[in-house]
């Protein structure tokens, strides 16, 4: 990959974690429901060759799965199978309506057929290990993703085209002040045994069947996630617990327990949901420890987090609205306070 191409390819990546981090500071108005603006950055890339763009939809699962702490985690297939489903299908989609003059969709289309992909994928993702109970929570999934595929169209409409000339300038600096490389290449040994070790951990929950191991490693794991400085955040546990749990009791096996409505809630079945809600429970806090690992420096993530960094910290001072911050750190802010479109250094 020419280095003109990875530094736009890294500065796109750096654009899905500040969306998904703009997200993150919004109110949310659906409980565990997300936009998922990061898919803002892809729409912005559809001139990008395919396998730059292909790299760039694996880069955004990797870099937010590892700002989120979950890349040693069952989430992280999930995220970069349907990232990479969907951007594939919104790139293909798009060469073909520019070929077509634009007539074939328009870019709300575009991005709700990116949404709809999503959220298959996921739902195809997560069967395999939690059973056919997920697809009845297909219907839904469509509806909320529809939903977001509009609103993230909506954004990338209102924001414009981003330039890299400022924020590259800004990048340039950190990498000459930043020193971090010399602490990965001192600590490179340390931090490859640490990932194996997480990585193994992670994987061997899953071969555990007695729940009280299960809720030792469960605390075990949370013990590590606090020694790495980690909150422990109740509510995502919960929820996973909610949404694990009732996709087994979809799929009833074994001794009827009681009834729930016209929801007959099985021995079998619920004995599995707590079992899996275990394990993902405990690779999640696991995996939050990989927060502490960093990648080579030379490598495309860490360009996208260095980048990620600067965009990030202007943001974050700039004045205004949520619109007129993103303008700004983006350099898409004409002089009269507009959206400026620029042609000869647009990504």
């Amino acid at each position: 990959m020419r280095l003109q191409t990875k530094n736009q390819v890294a500065y796109l990546s750096a654009l899905t974690l500040l969306f998904s981090y703009i997200e993150s500071i919004l109110p949310r108005t659906v409980p565990f429901f997300r936009l998922g603006l990061g898919n803002i950055a892809l729409l912005m890339s559809f001139s990008l060759p395919p396998m730059p763009f292909m790299a760039l939809c694996a880069v955004k699962a990797a870099a937010s799965s590892m700002m989120a702490g979950t890349l040693f985690s069952p989430f992280f297939p999930v995220s970069l199978a349907q990232s990479i489903a969907s951007g594939f299908f919104m790139y293909a989609v798009s060469r073909l309506n520019a070929r077509l003059g634009g007539k074939l969709l328009s870019l709300y289309g575009i991005s709700v057929l990116g949404s709809a992909i999503s959220a298959v994928v996921q739902i195809i993702c997560c069967s395999l290990y939690l059973g056919r109970g997920t697809f009845t929570l297909l219907g839904a999934m469509l509806i909320f993703n529809t939903a977001s595929g509009i609103i993230t169209a909506f954004f990338c409409g209102k924001i414009g085209n981003p330039s890299i000339k400022k924020s590259g300038t800004i990048c340039a600096h950190l990498a000459a002040t930043d020193g971090s490389s010399g602490r990965w290449r001192k600590n490179r040994h340390a931090q490859m045994v640490l990932a194996v070790a997480l990585l193994l951990s992670a994987a061997s929950v899953f071969f555990v069947r007695s729940i009280p191991v299960l809720v030792l490693a469960l605390c075990l794991s949370l013990a590590a996630q606090k020694l790495c400085e980690r909150r422990i955040l109740v509510l995502p546990h919960l929820s996973l617990w909610v949404f694990v749990i009732a996709a087994a009791l979809l799929a009833p096996e074994g001794k009827v327990i009681m009834k729930i409505g016209s929801i007959a809630v099985t021995q079998g079945a619920l004995v599995s949901g707590i079992q899996k809600s275990l394990r993902l429970s405990a690779a999640s806090a696991l995996s939050q420890c990989a927060v502490v690992l960093r990648p080579p420096k030379d490598s495309l993530l860490a360009l996208s987090l260095l980048y990620y960094r600067a965009l990030s910290d202007t943001f974050r001072t700039s004045e205004g609205g949520i619109f007129r911050r993103i303008q700004k750190t983006l350099g898409t802010e004409s002089d009269d306070g507009g959206t400026n479109h620029p042609a000869t250094e647009t990504l």
